[in-house]
C-alpha cells in the first residue's frame, strides 16, 4: 500500500508526464487534426503505386463495335473485367469524357477512348472490394503519361481529398490496348473513404451551354487569334503588363449554369450546372438552398468561414496555381472540380488533370512559368469569386502564399518532384515503348520528360520570386525558360506531330533519388499518435485515481 504522503507527489508527477508526452508529440507532429479513417481494400488492390495493373476486358464483339460507333452517347455495354488475375462478371463499360471524348470520336485514326467501369450497373450491390466505379483514362494530350498522376499526387500531399490513381495495362478481347491511368471515380465510396460516411452532398459542376460544353480543339479559335475582351469596368487588358496572358473567355453566370459560383439570385434554375450534376440521389431542394446561401455569402465576402473550409480551398488553389491547371475552376469553362458540402461547409476537390502543366489556354512556356499567383485565373477575378474573395482577405492571402512556398521548398526544391518523375519513368517506360494505341510516339515521350522536369524547376523559381516581390504576382513576369509546352502535349495534340527536343536518356541524365518525407499537410492522425494519446490518457487516469484516493 502506497503511503498517503506519496500519493500527491505521484499524482503530480503522473499528470506532468502525461502533459509532457502530449506536448512533445504535438510539437514534433503538428499535422494531426482528424483521426485516420481505415482505407478500403480496393486501395491496395488496384491503386498500388509500385505496380502497373493488368486489366483484361472481355465483351461481345458486336457490343464493342456499337460502343466505338456511338461512344459519345455514353451508353453502357455488359462485359467482364479481370483485374490482376481476378475476374468480375457482368460489369458496365462505356466511353467517358467530354472534349477528350469528342476529340477521339472525330479522329478516324484512333479508338483509344477513356473508359468507365461500373461494377454494379448490371449486378446490384457488386463492387470491386468496395469500389463502385473505376475510370480508365487514356492519357490524351499528355506525351509524358505523367501530368495527371503527378498532379493528383501534389493535391494529395497538400491534404486535399483526391481520387486514388495508378497505371494499368489494358487488353480488350485479348488485343493489346495500351497504358492507361486508372482513377477512383469520385462517388459514394470515395466520400466514405475520406470522410468516414456518405453524409453531405457532392456536386460535379458542369456547364451545359456554349461556355461550358467543351468543344474539340479543331472547333476552337486559336488562343493567339482571340480578340482582347473588355474588363467588367470597360477597360481592356493591359497588353504591356499582360502580353502573355490568355485572353478573357469568361462566361456570364447564366451561360455557365452557376458553375462560376457568381451569385445570381435565389432561383435554383440559375444554378442548373451545379444542381443537375449532384452526385448523390439523396440531394434535395433544401441541400440546393445551402449551395445558394454559400454562393451569396461568398460573393458578399461575409461569413466565409461559416460556409467554406477556407484552409482546404486555399490549399487546393495553391496546387492548382502552381500547376497552371486552367481546365478547371480557374479557367473559362469553370468545370472539372467537385464541390463537397457537409453541415453547410463546402470544400473543392480536383478532377480531370490531364491538361495541367499549362496544357490549356496558355500559349507558350514563358506564359506558363510566369503565370501570376495572385491572379490565378484565365478569365476575370470577378468571375472567379471562390478564389478572388479569399485573396481579398490579407490573412487568407498570407496562408495561400505559405502553401505555395511549401510546394516550392518541400516538393520541388527538396528533390521529391524529380524523384517522382524518375520513379514513374522506371515503372512505365517499357509499357510506353510498346503502347500500340499511344497518342504520341515513344521518341516524343523521351523528348517530353526533360521538359516536365524543367517546368517544375522554372515554375518554382517564378513562384518563389513572386512571393518575394521580385516578380509581379498579378501580371506576367519575366523569368526566362527553355520549356516548350508543345513537347508536353496539349489539347488537340496528336501522335507524330510534335517537334523534337532533347531526349530523355536514363543512362546518362537520370539520378536515382529516393522520395523523401515532404512535410506537406496531412489530414489524419496516424497509429503512433493514437498510441501516445492512449498512453497519456491511461497515465492521466492513474494520476486522477491516486489524487481522489
Amino acid at each position: 500500500m502506497i503511503k498517503e504522503k506519496y500519493i500527491t507527489p505521484i499524482a503530480i508527477i503522473s499528470m506532468t508526464l502525461c502533459v509532457f508526452l502530449v506536448i512533445v508529440y504535438l510539437i514534433t507532429n503538428p499535422n494531426t487534426d482528424t483521426l485516420e479513417i481505415q482505407q478500403p481494400e480496393y486501395i491496395n488492390k488496384v491503386f498500388n503505386k509500385d505496380q502497373v495493373n493488368e486489366i483484361d476486358i472481355t465483351v461481345n464483339e458486336k457490343d464493342w463495335e456499337e460502343l466505338l460507333k456511338n461512344a459519345t452517347e455514353k451508353q453502357y455495354i455488359m462485359g467482364d473485367i479481370t483485374i490482376n488475375g481476378e475476374k468480375f462478371s457482368s460489369v458496365g463499360i462505356r466511353a467517358k469524357g467530354n472534349s477528350s471524348l469528342k476529340m477521339v470520336a472525330s479522329d478516324d485514326t484512333t479508338d483509344r477512348y477513356s473508359l468507365k467501369i461500373d461494377f454494379h450497373e448490371y449486378i446490384k450491390g457488386q463492387t470491386y472490394y468496395g469500389l463502385e466505379k473505376l475510370a480508365l483514362n487514356n492519357c490524351i494530350s499528355d506525351a509524358t503519361y505523367m501530368k495527371e498522376y503527378i498532379s493528383y499526387e501534389m493535391f494529395s500531399k497538400m491534404g486535399i481529398a483526391t481520387p486514388a490513381c495508378s497505371y494499368a495495362h489494358i487488353k480488350i478481347n485479348g488485343e493489346e490496348w495500351g497504358l492507361y491511368l486508372a482513377v477512383e471515380v469520385m462517388e459514394e465510396s470515395f466520400i466514405e473513404r475520406y470522410f468516414g460516411s456518405v453524409d453531405g452532398n457532392l456536386y460535379k459542376p458542369e456547364s451545359t451551354d456554349v461556355g461550358g460544353n467543351p468543344q474539340p480543339m479543331s472547333n476552337m479559335p486559336s488562343m493567339s487569334k482571340m480578340p482582347s475582351m473588355p474588363r467588367k469596368d470597360g477597360e481592356k487588358l493591359d497588353d504591356k503588363d499582360n502580353k502573355n496572358a490568355p485572353k478573357n473567355m469568361g462566361m456570364p453566370n447564366s451561360r455557365t449554369g452557376g458553375t462560376n459560383l457568381v451569385y445570381n439570385g435565389d432561383d435554383l434554375s440559375n444554378y442548373s450546372g451545379i444542381f443537375d450534376n449532384a452526385v448523390f440521389n439523396t440531394t434535395n431542394r433544401k441541400d440546393n438552398m445551402k449551395v445558394i446561401e454559400m454562393i451569396k455569402n461568398l460573393n458578399e465576402g461575409s461569413n466565409l468561414e461559416e460556409y467554406l473550409d477556407v484552409d482546404e480551398i486555399l490549399r487546393y488553389f495553391a496546387v492548382n496555381t502552381f500547376l497552371v491547371n486552367l481546365d478547371s475552376y480557374a479557367g473559362n469553362l469553370k468545370h472539372n472540380y467537385y464541390l463537397y458540402e457537409k453541415d453547410g461547409v463546402f470544400q473543392i476537390h480536383p478532377w480531370d488533370l490531364n491538361l495541367s502543366f499549362a496544357g490549356y489556354e496558355v500559349k507558350d512556356g514563358q506564359s506558363a512559368v510566369n503565370f501570376p499567383i495572385d491572379k490565378p485565373v484565365s478569365d476575370t477575378m470577378e468571375n472567379s469569386p471562390l478564389i478572388s474573395k479569399l485573396l481579398e482577405v490579407d490573412e487568407y492571402k498570407e496562408i495561400y502564399h505559405k502553401y505555395l512556398n511549401q510546394i516550392v521548398t518541400e516538393y520541388i526544391q527538396s528533390g521529391e518532384y524529380e524523384a517522382t518523375i524518375y520513379r514513374v519513368h522506371n515503372l512505365i517506360n517499357d509499357y510506353v515503348k510498346n503502347d500500340p494505341t499511344a497518342f504520341y510516339t515513344y521518341e516524343e515521350y523521351q523528348n517530353a520528360i526533360p521538359v516536365l522536369l524543367q517546368f517544375g524547376k522554372d515554375r518554382a523559381n517564378s513562384v518563389a520570386a513572386q512571393l518575394k516581390g521580385d516578380q509581379p504576382s498579378t501580371s506576367y513576369g519575366t523569368i526566362s525558360t527553355s520549356v516548350d509546352l508543345s513537347l508536353l502535349g496539349s489539347m488537340g495534340g496528336h501522335r507524330g506531330n510534335m517537334p523534337q527536343g532533347e531526349k530523355f536518356k536514363p543512362g546518362e541524365n537520370m539520378r536515382r533519388l529516393s522520395p523523401r518525407d515532404n512535410g506537406f499537410t496531412k489530414n489524419y492522425i496516424n497509429k503512433e499518435v493514437l498510441i501516445v494519446l492512449v498512453i497519456s490518457i491511461v497515465v492521466l487516469l492513474v494520476a486522477l485515481i491516486f489524487l481522489f484516493n
